[in-house]
Protein backbone atom coordinates (compact mmCIF):
# COMPACT_ATOMS: atom_id res chain seq x y z
CA UNK A 1 0.00 0.00 0.00
CA UNK A 2 1.07 3.60 -1.05
CA UNK A 3 2.25 5.69 2.37
CA UNK A 4 2.17 8.83 3.02
CA UNK A 5 5.68 8.98 2.20
CA UNK A 6 5.40 7.17 -0.72
CA UNK A 7 2.90 9.49 -2.14
CA UNK A 8 5.15 12.68 -1.83
CA UNK A 9 8.65 10.34 -2.87
CA UNK A 10 6.05 9.79 -6.67
CA UNK A 11 5.65 13.51 -6.67
CA UNK A 12 8.98 14.36 -5.88
CA UNK A 13 10.10 11.79 -8.89
CA UNK A 14 7.51 13.70 -11.33
CA UNK A 15 9.66 16.98 -10.80
CA UNK A 16 13.11 15.76 -11.01
CA UNK A 17 11.69 14.06 -14.63
CA UNK A 18 10.28 17.35 -15.68
CA UNK A 19 13.01 19.62 -14.74
CA UNK A 20 15.13 17.55 -16.44
CA UNK A 21 13.23 17.59 -19.53
CA UNK A 22 13.08 13.69 -19.92
CA UNK A 23 12.64 13.12 -23.31
CA UNK A 24 10.13 9.91 -23.60
CA UNK A 25 8.08 12.39 -22.03
CA UNK A 26 5.43 14.66 -24.63
CA UNK A 27 5.51 18.31 -24.02
CA UNK A 28 1.62 19.00 -23.11
CA UNK A 29 1.72 15.77 -20.88
CA UNK A 30 5.20 17.22 -18.94
CA UNK A 31 3.30 21.29 -18.72
CA UNK A 32 -0.17 19.41 -17.43
CA UNK A 33 1.93 17.05 -15.01
CA UNK A 34 4.29 20.56 -14.03
CA UNK A 35 1.06 22.51 -13.26
CA UNK A 36 -0.22 19.46 -10.85
CA UNK A 37 3.07 19.79 -8.89
CA UNK A 38 3.46 23.27 -8.92
CA UNK A 39 0.29 23.92 -6.59
CA UNK A 40 -0.68 23.06 -3.18
CA UNK A 41 -2.81 19.65 -1.97
CA UNK A 42 -5.84 22.56 -1.05
CA UNK A 43 -5.57 24.24 -4.27
CA UNK A 44 -5.61 20.57 -6.18
CA UNK A 45 -9.07 19.44 -4.30
CA UNK A 46 -12.39 20.91 -5.01
CA UNK A 47 -14.93 18.96 -2.53
CA UNK A 48 -18.69 19.61 -2.65
CA UNK A 49 -21.54 18.77 -3.73
CA UNK A 50 -23.19 17.41 -7.57
CA UNK A 51 -26.51 17.28 -8.53
CA UNK A 52 -28.80 14.48 -8.46
CA UNK A 53 -28.47 14.36 -11.97
CA UNK A 54 -24.53 13.72 -11.87
CA UNK A 55 -24.95 10.48 -10.46
CA UNK A 56 -27.86 9.44 -12.39
CA UNK A 57 -25.45 9.62 -15.44
CA UNK A 58 -22.53 8.22 -13.65
CA UNK A 59 -24.87 4.85 -13.13
CA UNK A 60 -25.10 4.98 -16.97
CA UNK A 61 -21.88 5.39 -18.40
CA UNK A 62 -19.52 3.11 -18.82
CA UNK A 63 -17.48 2.03 -15.94
CA UNK A 64 -15.47 -0.91 -14.86
CA UNK A 65 -16.48 -2.64 -11.13
CA UNK A 66 -13.87 -4.17 -8.61
CA UNK A 67 -15.55 -5.33 -5.29
CA UNK A 68 -19.03 -5.94 -5.18
CA UNK A 69 -19.76 -4.06 -1.39
CA UNK A 70 -22.23 -2.31 -1.06
CA UNK A 71 -20.84 0.80 -0.98
CA UNK A 72 -20.62 3.06 -4.22
CA UNK A 73 -17.68 4.97 -5.51
CA UNK A 74 -17.12 6.29 -8.62
CA UNK A 75 -13.18 7.16 -9.77
CA UNK A 76 -12.50 9.24 -12.80
CA UNK A 77 -9.08 8.59 -13.58
CA UNK A 78 -6.07 8.76 -16.43
CA UNK A 79 -4.15 5.48 -16.95
CA UNK A 80 -0.96 8.16 -17.00
CA UNK A 81 -1.77 10.21 -13.90
CA UNK A 82 0.33 9.69 -11.27
CA UNK A 83 -2.24 11.29 -8.46
CA UNK A 84 -4.81 8.68 -9.71
CA UNK A 85 -2.13 6.07 -9.68
CA UNK A 86 -1.79 6.48 -5.68
CA UNK A 87 -5.58 6.53 -5.29
CA UNK A 88 -6.08 3.39 -6.85
CA UNK A 89 -3.41 1.55 -4.62
CA UNK A 90 -4.28 3.19 -1.80
CA UNK A 91 -8.17 1.81 -2.57
CA UNK A 92 -6.48 -2.06 -3.10
CA UNK A 93 -6.60 -2.96 0.82
CA UNK A 94 -9.62 -1.51 1.28
CA UNK A 95 -12.41 -2.67 -0.84
CA UNK A 96 -13.14 -6.05 0.81
CA UNK A 97 -13.17 -4.51 4.32
CA UNK A 98 -15.43 -1.15 3.66
CA UNK A 99 -17.73 -2.86 1.56
CA UNK A 100 -16.52 -0.92 -1.27
CA UNK A 101 -17.54 -1.38 -5.03
CA UNK A 102 -15.76 0.99 -7.20
CA UNK A 103 -16.48 2.15 -10.48
CA UNK A 104 -13.65 3.07 -12.59
CA UNK A 105 -14.23 5.62 -15.22
CA UNK A 106 -11.61 6.26 -18.34
CA UNK A 107 -10.34 8.91 -19.66
CA UNK A 108 -7.00 10.14 -21.84
CA UNK A 109 -6.02 13.40 -21.75
CA UNK A 110 -3.41 13.90 -20.23
CA UNK A 111 -0.74 12.95 -22.70
CA UNK A 112 -2.80 13.03 -25.73
CA UNK A 113 -2.32 9.68 -27.72
CA UNK A 114 -0.57 7.86 -24.98
CA UNK A 115 -3.32 8.52 -22.58
CA UNK A 116 -6.20 7.41 -24.98
CA UNK A 117 -4.25 4.96 -26.33
CA UNK A 118 -3.53 3.07 -22.79
CA UNK A 119 -7.62 3.33 -21.98
CA UNK A 120 -8.34 2.19 -25.34
CA UNK A 121 -5.97 -1.16 -24.15
CA UNK A 122 -7.95 -1.35 -20.87
CA UNK A 123 -11.35 -0.58 -22.63
CA UNK A 124 -10.83 -3.75 -25.47
CA UNK A 125 -8.78 -6.29 -22.97
CA UNK A 126 -10.97 -9.26 -22.33
CA UNK A 127 -11.10 -8.55 -18.59
CA UNK A 128 -10.55 -4.44 -18.17
CA UNK A 129 -10.29 -5.01 -14.55
CA UNK A 130 -7.20 -7.16 -14.67
CA UNK A 131 -5.73 -4.21 -17.05
CA UNK A 132 -6.43 -1.80 -14.57
CA UNK A 133 -4.35 -3.42 -12.14
CA UNK A 134 -1.84 -3.81 -14.73
CA UNK A 135 -1.71 -0.72 -15.13
CA UNK A 136 -1.30 0.22 -11.63
CA UNK A 137 1.07 -2.62 -10.90
CA UNK A 138 3.45 -1.76 -13.79
CA UNK A 139 3.21 2.30 -13.58
CA UNK A 140 6.09 3.72 -14.07
CA UNK A 141 8.14 7.15 -13.62
CA UNK A 142 9.50 6.67 -17.18
CA UNK A 143 6.62 5.75 -18.98
CA UNK A 144 3.84 6.17 -16.06
CA UNK A 145 0.67 3.72 -17.05
CA UNK A 146 2.25 0.02 -17.71
CA UNK A 147 0.17 -1.32 -20.10
CA UNK A 148 0.49 -1.47 -24.05
CA UNK A 149 -0.67 1.62 -26.06
CA UNK A 150 -2.99 0.44 -28.93
CA UNK A 151 -5.35 2.19 -31.51
CA UNK A 152 -9.08 2.90 -29.80
CA UNK A 153 -11.82 1.46 -31.62
CA UNK A 154 -15.26 3.29 -32.50
CA UNK A 155 -16.70 1.67 -29.05
CA UNK A 156 -13.63 3.04 -26.82
CA UNK A 157 -13.82 6.69 -28.71
CA UNK A 158 -17.25 6.63 -27.69
CA UNK A 159 -16.56 5.90 -24.12
CA UNK A 160 -13.37 8.39 -23.66
CA UNK A 161 -15.79 11.08 -25.32
CA UNK A 162 -18.91 10.48 -22.83
CA UNK A 163 -16.83 10.39 -19.82
CA UNK A 164 -14.63 13.41 -20.87
CA UNK A 165 -17.88 15.37 -20.83
CA UNK A 166 -18.92 13.48 -17.84
CA UNK A 167 -15.84 14.81 -15.82
CA UNK A 168 -15.66 18.32 -17.53
CA UNK A 169 -19.79 18.95 -16.39
CA UNK A 170 -18.93 18.41 -12.59
CA UNK A 171 -16.69 21.76 -13.26
CA UNK A 172 -13.21 20.86 -13.41
CA UNK A 173 -11.35 18.67 -15.75
CA UNK A 174 -8.71 16.90 -12.97
CA UNK A 175 -7.81 13.36 -12.10
CA UNK A 176 -8.69 12.24 -9.91
CA UNK A 177 -11.61 12.39 -9.28
CA UNK A 178 -14.26 10.95 -7.00
CA UNK A 179 -18.15 10.92 -6.50
CA UNK A 180 -19.71 9.02 -3.76
CA UNK A 181 -23.27 9.75 -2.03
CA UNK A 182 -23.78 10.49 1.36
CA UNK A 183 -25.97 9.71 4.29
CA UNK A 184 -27.99 13.22 4.36
CA UNK A 185 -28.70 12.09 0.37
CA UNK A 186 -26.32 14.41 -1.38
CA UNK A 187 -23.28 13.52 -3.64
CA UNK A 188 -20.26 14.84 -3.23
CA UNK A 189 -16.99 15.24 -5.53
CA UNK A 190 -13.66 15.17 -4.45
CA UNK A 191 -10.76 16.09 -7.37
CA UNK A 192 -7.98 14.82 -5.31
CA UNK A 193 -5.18 12.15 -4.67
CA UNK A 194 -6.27 12.07 -0.75
CA UNK A 195 -3.95 10.71 2.24
CA UNK A 196 -4.36 7.59 3.78
CA UNK A 197 -6.32 8.99 6.98
CA UNK A 198 -8.34 11.48 4.63
CA UNK A 199 -9.07 8.68 2.43
CA UNK A 200 -10.54 6.28 5.19
CA UNK A 201 -12.72 9.25 6.39
CA UNK A 202 -14.26 9.83 3.20
CA UNK A 203 -14.82 5.89 2.77
CA UNK A 204 -16.54 5.22 5.39
CA UNK A 205 -19.16 8.00 5.64
CA UNK A 206 -20.58 6.26 2.71
CA UNK A 207 -24.10 4.50 2.95
CA UNK A 208 -24.32 1.14 2.50
CA UNK A 209 -27.37 0.16 0.20
CA UNK A 210 -28.13 -2.68 1.60
CA UNK A 211 -27.15 -5.56 -0.25
CA UNK A 212 -23.81 -6.56 -2.38
CA UNK A 213 -23.73 -4.83 -6.07
CA UNK A 214 -22.90 -6.90 -9.30
CA UNK A 215 -20.88 -5.61 -11.56
CA UNK A 216 -21.53 -4.17 -15.00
Amino acid sequence: MATRKAFWSSVLMNSIFIIKGYKSIRLGFALTLLSLLLVTGSALARVGAVPAKVWSQLGHSHWIAQGTGTRVLYVIFDPNCPYCHVLIDELQPLIQPMHLQVRYLLVGFLDPGSSEEKAAYILQAKDPLAAILENEKKFNMEHFGGVPEVLPDARSEKILKDNLALLTSIGQKLVPTMIYPEKDGSYQVVQKALGPNSLRDVLKDIPEQGKSLPAQ
